[in-house]
């Protein structure tokens, strides 16, 4: 599945998506944390058939609910390397193994990903150490393969086997 991320002069950012079974969804991220998840009409991207307004914490405790997902930007450089370098935000939910374990612990298995800042209750913590430990309602700004970045976005999710 792909989502659509643009901006929204004036209100903040509109992400969209496409269904498997053709449904179009969005979320309206407005800069105050409320967040608006909106169901447009079918055949009209345009028309929104139906809106529901969650508030900050609503809206986490739904994502939550829903599944972790990480938002993966893009970066690439084909004049100095082939590959692509990308940037990801990576949630630590209630139900991640490594709510209250530390860094090293999640990143033993993540090869290829440096682990660039955790965002702790809107403060930044820049280049981490290992033996920081994750919490609930952290994020991860992670840097590496796409490969590597979704095996540490699995692991944060689930316990191994």
């Amino acid at each position: 599945m792909q989502i659509e991320r643009m901006p929204l002069p004036g209100i903040g950012v509109g992400y969209t998506l496409h269904t498997s079974e053709g449904q179009v969804l969005g979320v309206v991220c407005h800069r105050s944390g409320r967040r608006d998840v909106v169901v447009y009409a079918p055949g009209d991207p345009d028309t929104v058939e139906r809106s529901v307004a969650l508030s900050p914490t609503e809206a986490q405790e739904v994502a939550e609910l829903l599944h972790p997902i990480a938002t993966i930007d893009h970066v690439t450089h084909p004049d100095r390397h082939p590959e692509a370098i990308s940037v990801a935000e990576l949630p630590i939910t209630a139900a991640s193994p490594h709510d209250g374990r530390p860094l090293a612990e999640a990143v033993a298995r993540a090869h290829g990903v440096n682990v660039i800042a955790v965002i702790r209750d809107g403060r930044t913590i820049t280049a981490p150490g290992l033996g920081h430990v994750l919490a609930h309602g952290d994020v991860l700004i992670v840097a590496g393969g796409q490969q590597s970045i979704g095996a540490l976005s699995r692991a944060l999710v689930h316990t191994d086997p």
